[in-house]
């Protein structure tokens, strides 16, 4: 990355990471003095819902209508532990708690965590494992059914799924969900949960947002730059899990405590989706990012140049190389001229005997 003339992340998180790693990036070359910083950010793009109705003459479909949700709370990621699905487990596990015992009068909706699952992958399958016990220990403790596990063959059967406008608690895994699966899910649930922690970017919160569904998420990582708190989303503060104490946890806490804010005040999560919506927009849509790329090509060909003229300066140029190759030439031979006549003068050279000639001479009787 040294050589590069820009280099280009994803997130300002990102560039923090880079400069964390490869300082010497960040340090000012000759050529940039005045031509600012060579690491910029460039956020990832989706095409968004508003470019697509506009492009359609604002026919909003049904996936993107400004309307309050009462589906289910979803989750999208891989089933990998540094997804750290769990803690959203234990978030509803927190609220089940909340309203069995009357302290939150809410119809608490079903929980979908989904994600692409790799059957020949050791960790998805051992993690799958892990977060269907968790969950089906949570269940029973309030005598619920146990979870249900979804393979992509069963995506067209939907009346097994939790994926409508109204359910009853209970949580569903969801493999490897197809892209039809994914706009379903988009289009019925009421909150996306976000849990990565220290995600260099995130696209999924992008996603969720454009279909006008509030994320709640940790803060940290991408999310900060791509969800603005309570405005298109909630950002809850980490800190790690302790094992028995789960439901003390302030993260847990705080993703329950978004969560049972969202589902109680459906106007105002509608309003904060339809905000979600419109910074997909104008931040994050194709528009911009092609915008933006656009000029980052054109600085790195402003600094490419700068670089080659810089180069080139310290150079001299073809005929100056030649004219001072003839002269050192024409130099070298009067020299020999010169002291040709002066040891034939002095007679210490024969007037029949070239000044090369004798030092050849002298030079193999020495070698020899």
């Amino acid at each position: 990355m040294s050589y590069s003339d820009l280099v280009v992340v994803n997130s300002l998180f990102t560039r923090a990471q880079v400069e964390k790693t490869f300082p010497t990036l960040f340090l000012p070359r000759d050529d940039e003095r005045d031509h600012g910083e060579r690491i910029k950010v460039l956020y990832p793009a989706i095409e968004s819902s508003l470019s697509r109705e506009r492009a359609n003459n604002n026919n909003t479909d049904e996936m993107t209508t400004n309307k309050s949700r009462t589906g289910p709370i979803v989750s999208l990621n891989r089933f990998e532990r540094k997804k750290n699905v769990a803690l959203l487990l234990h978030a509803y596990d927190l609220l089940l708690d909340r309203v069995s015992k009357g302290d939150l009068t809410i119809k608490l909706p079903p929980l979908i965590i989904a994600g692409g699952y790799d059957p020949l992958n050791v960790e998805n399958v051992e993690h799958l494992a892990e977060l269907r016990t968790l969950a089906d220990t949570i269940l029973a403790r309030y005598n619920l059914p146990r979870s249900k596990v979804y393979s992509p063959s069963s995506d067209q059967d939907s009346t097994s799924s939790a994926t409508t406008q109204e359910g009853n608690a209970s949580i569903e895994f969801h493999l490897s969900v197809s892209n039809t699966k994914r706009k379903q899910l988009l289009s019925v649930a009421c909150v996306w949960c976000y849990t990565p922690h220290r995600e260099h970017f995130g696209i999924v919160p992008l996603e969720s947002m454009d279909a006008a569904v509030p994320v709640v998420a940790i803060r940290s990582g991408g999310p900060m730059e791509t969800i603005v708190d309570g405005v298109t989303g909630i950002l809850v503060d980490y800190e790690p899990i302790i094992v028995g104490q789960e439901k003390q946890s302030a993260t847990v806490c705080g993703f329950a405590d978004a969560i049972a804010k969202l589902i109680s005040h459906p106007e105002q999560t509608a309003e904060m989706g339809q905000r979600g919506k419109e910074r997909v927009h104008e931040i994050f849509g194709m528009e911009t990012f092609r915008q933006q790329w656009w000029e980052l090509l054109e600085e790195a060909q402003s600094r490419g140049r700068k670089r080659h003229d810089r180069i080139c300066s310290s150079y001299p140029s073809l005929e100056s190389s030649i004219a001072r190759s003839l002269r050192e030439m024409l130099i070298v031979f009067l020299l020999v001229v010169a002291l040709t006549w002066t040891l034939r003068t002095c007679g210490m050279l024969e007037d029949d005997t070239g000044l090369i000639g004798t030092l050849k001479v002298h030079y193999r009787r020495i070698v020899g």
